[in-house]
């Protein structure tokens, strides 16, 4: 017994997750800045203890032990989601901080030597253009180039000359811009993933609604045909004992029909096939000409309950359009069985016939109560007829290629 299909495929908002979405981005860059931070910071460790002779308290102890406190807080943030962009944000300020107050911190000129901060300055700018907005992104990758720069052309910095200060900069700038318009393009890429997923869902979600919608309204336009306008059609004929037993037969049926529907699949167990041949025989039997069943191969497997009362009210509705429009000559038969796992219904006449064509569009009998009822349940109906040549109806569950229910 293989999983029953949705009408409308499986749901994707349960099974499908797009590759790229902005959930798995900023994890990405969350890891990949951790990753940075802690590994320069590490490189940078030897760096700063050389220069410690150069600074004073706050240069060599205080702002290194503080950007080291930021680095480890975003490698934390790694685990802890809700404190990745905050972790983000103070490693980006306190960078800043750490420019700004450099040349408050140097006791003795770097003579020939970069800054400390100057290995870790792209790990700042990236730092701020994941946790800013955009904007507030752009001035901090502008800023930084240019407070460097300003750093460089001090004794503090080591007095390196306008051309070394520039360069600096615009390595700084360069690599900065770089890593913020990536982070930039991936976030609206993934945000666009996100957006697109968000309205396939949407859409699946109203086509589901849609198609629940079609099917009740199949059943009760199915409901109505067969046993409410049947019966009333039969009652207005009916001007022998005869018939009028046969109103009331129907009308007991009508309501027993009415109250059925108001059944969920859970109130109803599965119907033997036994027991769905016995259904339809017992109903055809009913009817005011004679309709031979014929003793099909069938098994002992069940079928559900909402599936055999589809095949078995198509079936009647099929034999009840050969008795009204076959002829009253015409010999009639209904034959249910059971191969290689589909169950086949067959009513068939050798009556008049008809050209399905000309079927008014208006005229419910075919249309809602034999072909959209079994095609709700599951199942497919062909019908076969021609004028002069009989009608056939074949009803088969489950449809071909939906595979074992």
């Amino acid at each position: 017994m293989t999983t029953e299909v949705a009408p409308f495929g499986v749901d994707p908002s349960r099974n499908v997750r797009a590759t790229v979405s902005q959930a798995s981005v900023e994890r990405a860059f969350a890891i990949l800045l951790a990753v940075f931070a802690i590994g320069f910071g590490a490189v940078n460790v030897t760096t700063v203890l050389n220069q410690q002779r150069f600074l004073d308290v706050t240069g060599g102890v205080v702002l290194p032990v503080a950007l080291a406190a930021a680095f480890m807080l975003v490698g934390v943030s790694v685990f802890v989601p809700r404190l990745v962009q905050p972790a983000q944000i103070v490693t980006a300020l306190l960078f800043l901080v750490v420019l700004v107050v450099w040349p408050f911190t140097v006791e003795r000129p770097l003579v020939g030597q970069q800054p400390w901060p100057w290995f870790i300055c792209n790990v700042g700018t990236v730092a701020a253009a994941m946790g800013f907005a955009t904007w507030r992104a752009v001035v901090y990758t502008a800023v930084v180039p240019v407070v460097y720069a300003v750093i460089r052309l001090t004794p503090a910095g080591g007095d390196a000359g306008v051309l070394r200060a520039v360069v600096d900069g615009v390595f700084i700038g360069i690599l900065g811009g770089a890593a913020l318009a990536l982070i930039v393009m991936l976030r609206r890429a993934a945000a666009a993933v996100d957006s697109a997923q968000a309205t396939a869902v949407r859409r699946y979600s109203h086509a589901i609604r849609e198609h629940a919608t079609e099917v009740e309204r199949i059943q009760v336009d199915a409901i109505v045909h067969d046993s409410v306008l049947t019966t009333l059609l039969s009652a207005a004929r009916a001007d022998t004992p005869d018939g009028r037993m046969l109103s009331a037969r129907m009308a007991r049926n009508a309501i027993d029909h009415l109250a059925a529907a108001g059944d969920t699949p859970e109130d109803v167990p599965p119907v033997r096939l036994a027991e769905l041949r016995a259904r339809i025989a017992q109903a055809v039997d009913e009817l005011a000409v004679p309709v031979t069943v014929r003793l099909g191969a069938i098994s002992s497997r069940t079928v559900p309950a909402a599936v055999a009362d589809a095949l078995a009210s198509a079936a009647l509705q099929a034999a009840v359009n050969s008795v009204q429009h076959a002829g009253p000559t015409a010999s009639r038969w209904v034959t249910v069985d059971h191969t290689a796992g589909v169950v086949r219904i067959e009513v068939g006449d050798d009556g008049v016939g008809f050209d399905q064509a000309a079927i008014p569009a208006e005229r419910l009998g075919v249309r809602r109560s034999i072909l959209e009822r079994v095609a709700s349940a599951g199942g497919a109906a062909r019908i076969d007829s021609a004028p002069g040549s009989g009608t056939r109806v074949v009803l088969t569950w489950p449809a071909p290629g939906a595979g074992e229910q």
